[in-house]
């Protein structure tokens, strides 16, 4: 193998380790590390296209993937709530739920859910990620490692179900060689999330079982 696409194959091994840091500096400061995931989003993107949007076929795969994994979902909250664990809402849509559209700093909090999230979290797993796995490993085990890591980082206790919803934007991510159908998908599952709980407050007992 010459030097050229040998460098090519490691350049996303090299970057991983810098959006690692980044990602360990939103945990302890969220406005630095998202300052500096965007500046290295900016001066070493990962080696994925950002376009096709591919908006079409996200509206194709969505709605179908989205009546599956709620059953799922909510199948799984409601087995551990019947063993004794029940899975706790995530703090933020317990606020959204009891507050509603009149919930203090709404646009910035939909600002942050609905655009910087898919954005950064994509940017992340699916870019820099997801491409150095590629490197080293079969599809279906990037996949799979992808979404548990994606899974783990939003909390043990939604892992399950979030790891599995992931696997759409993977899938996007595989299917078009491209980050932006995977972003688009993940934006339009959080709008849609905020938008239910907000309008529908019963939502968060219906779905977890309190």
């Amino acid at each position: 193998m010459s030097g050229a696409p040998r460098a090519r194959l490691a350049e996303p091994l090299l970057q991983l380790p810098a959006a690692i840091v980044g990602a360990a500096l939103c945990a302890a400061n969220l406005k630095l590390g998202l300052a500096v995931l965007a500046v290295l989003a900016v001066v070493w993107p990962p080696r994925v296209a950002m376009r096709p949007l591919a908006a079409g076929s996200v509206m194709r795969f969505y709605p179908p993937f989205l009546v599956a994994w709620a059953l799922f979902a909510v199948g799984y909250l409601r087995l551990v709530a019947a063993v004794g664990e029940p899975v706790t809402p995530q703090p933020q849509l317990v606020e959204l739920a009891e507050h509603g559209w009149a919930t203090e700093g709404l646009p910035l909090i939909a600002l942050g859910v609905a655009v910087l999230a898919p954005l950064f979290e994509e940017l992340l797993f699916r870019g820099y990620l997801f491409t150095a796995l590629a490197v080293m490993l079969p599809m279906w085990l990037v996949q799979l490692v992808t979404a548990t890591l994606f899974g783990l980082a939003h909390g043990l206790e939604h892992a399950l179900p979030i790891g599995v919803l992931s696997l759409l934007f993977g899938y996007l991510r595989q299917r078009h060689g491209s980050l932006w159908p995977g972003v688009l998908a993940h934006a339009l599952h959080n709008a849609l999330t905020l938008v239910l709980v907000m309008t529908w407050p019963d939502l968060l007992d219906l779905l977890y079982g309190r």
